[in-house]
């Protein structure tokens, strides 16, 4: 395969969860988990980090939501409104069985259908790895369109040691980007990484191997509060 042939196929990533079903069989891969309402019940370390910045009330988007499990809890333990997208109907149809409360729709963070600065905080749940590279500055602009002066962005995602790419472990077709994702960000003044914590797959310590750190972020954003008034 060539060069181009394997940009082309990269560009695709976005209509291969969407479309293409590979949402569906991510849902499918981990339903005992997204399909009992009762994973709901205890916050992740990642969604307790993220409560603190969250009031009651606050309208918190969730992208890459699932079946709203993350999204749920989060939501129970601020006492928030929540509204979730993901590129599996399949997730979303579950979810809205299991969490009536919450606002869940089939949608992907290029295109965020919300009115700008509607949003209190915006969380990126594990999802922005899998984003094409040419829609990842999108979902950087659609982010900060939604999200209103004083607001929060919350990520969940890889944290190598330098930006990588590598085959999607379930579909090779596929490219996982692991990168620092908050740098995206805070290239602009106007947003702050404010606290930052590290784990793994299977407990809330410290990977030394940089394919398998996570990281939770969080990251606020203030307009006048980014630059010096002279």
């Amino acid at each position: 395969m060539t060069t181009l042939e394997n940009s082309l196929m990269a560009a695709r990533q976005n209509e291969i969860f969407s479309t293409g079903g590979e949402g569906d069989r991510y849902f499918q891969r981990n339903r005992a988990f997204y399909s009992d309402k009762r994973s709901a019940d205890e916050l992740s370390a990642a969604a307790a980090l993220y409560t603190k910045y969250i009031k009651q009330d606050d309208l918190v988007l969730e992208v890459g939501s699932s079946s709203g499990v993350n999204l749920a809890s989060i939501c129970q333990a601020a006492g928030c409104r929540g509204v979730g997208i993901d590129p599996s109907a399949e997730a979303i149809g579950k979810g809205l069985q299991l969490f009536p409360h919450l606002d869940l729709r089939v949608g992907t963070a290029d295109r965020l259908d919300f009115a700008d600065h509607s949003l209190d905080f915006t969380l990126f749940g594990f999802c922005l790895y899998l984003v094409d590279r040419e829609h990842i500055t999108r979902v950087v602009a659609e982010a900060d369109r939604c999200l209103r002066d004083g607001g929060w962005i919350g990520i969940t995602d890889f944290m190598p040691d330098v930006p990588t790419a590598r085959p999607y472990a379930h579909r090779a077709e596929i490219t996982s980007y692991k990168l620092d994702y908050s740098r995206l960000f805070t290239a602009f003044p106007h947003f702050q990484l404010v606290e930052s914590v590290c784990f793994n797959h299977t407990d809330n310590r410290y990977s030394a191997d940089p394919q398998e750190r996570l990281s939770a972020q969080v990251i606020h954003k203030q307009m006048r509060g980014g630059y010096q008034r002279i």
